[in-house]
């Protein structure tokens, strides 16, 4: 995108909204996995770690409020601001058996399987992108390094997945019994 006022030049982000989100209890909720990247040797390699958590809204899914934060964003610097954090589940936090407990009373006739239908969607859409940008970690090769990712995806009320952010650095807070387990 050019602009006048920085030199021709700017960044900016697109972003589609997912207007048919898949909901748990009537609430948007995002999936976080972690990566970890190293280094040894010289040699780069990915690993996933097995488990990971959903991260819920405090307020019920509503499409055109995009002015209320704590329905459309799930992260815990906005989620922690509201009354209703952490009255649903702990730290707004549900664990991948719960989600499947969720789907089993939901879905019963669909018969899905977190770790068999799910997971290996998020875990391709990982492997494209640590593919994809595979020569912009570490470069250099250095001698021995290495980094914690953490993976946001969402799913669509199809089971379509989105990966929806790579965050380096993630937030490794203690909320709730389950990230202290984790």
């Amino acid at each position: 995108v050019e602009d006048s006022t920085t030199n021709g030049r700017r960044t900016c982000i697109v972003q589609k909204y997912i207007h048919n989100p898949l909901l748990v209890h009537r609430r948007k909720f995002d999936i976080r996995t972690y990566v970890l990247c190293t280094t040894v040797n010289g040699n780069l390699k990915t690993y996933i770690y097995d488990e990971g958590y959903l991260r819920t809204s405090s307020k019920e899914y509503v499409l055109g409020s995009f002015n209320n934060k704590l329905i459309h964003l799930t992260n815990d610097a906005v989620q922690k601001r509201s009354e209703d954090y952490g009255k649903f589940e702990p730290g707004n936090k549900l664990s991948y058996n719960e989600f499947q407990m969720y789907l089993d009373k939901t879905y019963p006739d669909l018969n899905i399987c977190f770790e068999r239908d799910l997971k290996p969607q998020m875990n391709k859409l990982t492997t494209d992108v640590f593919r994809a940008c595979y020569n912009k970690l570490d470069p250099k090769r250095r001698l021995n390094c290495m980094e914690v990712f953490g993976l946001d995806f969402m799913f669509d009320d199809e089971f379509r997945p989105y990966m929806i952010e790579v965050n380096t650095n993630p937030c490794l807070e203690l909320v709730s019994p389950l990230l202290a387990r984790l």
